[in-house]
């Protein structure tokens, strides 16, 4: 199943999009932008994951390993 997104944007941007499609980096418009939808989103879980490390860190625990922080984060979430 897909959804329709509507989005406006500058002519800048869509001339580097159709440049990355036309280098043959994506087959089209769609699967450039969804990846970038997929970069935006993995972007912004690793700065949450940072922060919770960080939260971690100024609770004395030192540093925590990703392991650590992310078995944290799971237990903040729940």
């Amino acid at each position: 199943m897909s959804v329709q997104l509507n989005v406006r944007t500058t002519p800048v941007l869509m001339d580097e999009l159709d440049k990355v499609v036309n280098e043959g980096l994506f087959r089209n418009r769609t699967e450039a932008v969804n990846e970038g939808i997929r970069l935006l989103v993995r972007r912004y879980s690793a700065i949450k994951i940072g922060e919770r490390i960080e939260r971690l860190s100024e609770k004395g625990v030192g540093k925590p390993s990703v392991t650590e922080a992310l078995f944290e984060a799971r237990k903040e979430d729940d």
